[in-house]
């Protein structure tokens, strides 16, 4: 009789999904942290904290809270900068 170790098996699904949900979690963590970085330096600081937001809510409600806080926030600022500047080219 053959002995199966560790690296003859398949990894379960379960694993798969653990792998695959810290995967998401370590990439849509360093996506948002950048971000933030790039708020402060040149770069697409709120192109990359939304990116992240958006991966990471595929496994995590307060993720999906905090991007459609941040879409809510986002469309008010567009449709402000949009009367000021309606007003100011008259």
């Amino acid at each position: 009789m053959r002995k199966v170790t560790f690296f003859n098996r398949a990894p379960s699904s379960h694993a798969k999904g653990a792998i695959t949900k810290a995967g998401i979690t370590v990439i849509g963590a360093a996506l948002t942290l950048l971000g933030l970085v790039f708020l402060l330096l040149p770069g697409p600081g709120l192109l990359l904290i939304i990116l992240g937001l958006a991966l990471l809510s595929t496994q995590y409600a307060w993720a999906k809270l905090a991007l459609r806080r941040s879409q809510r926030k986002l469309t008010q600022s567009a449709a402000w900068l949009d009367g000021m500047t309606r007003r100011l080219f008259r």
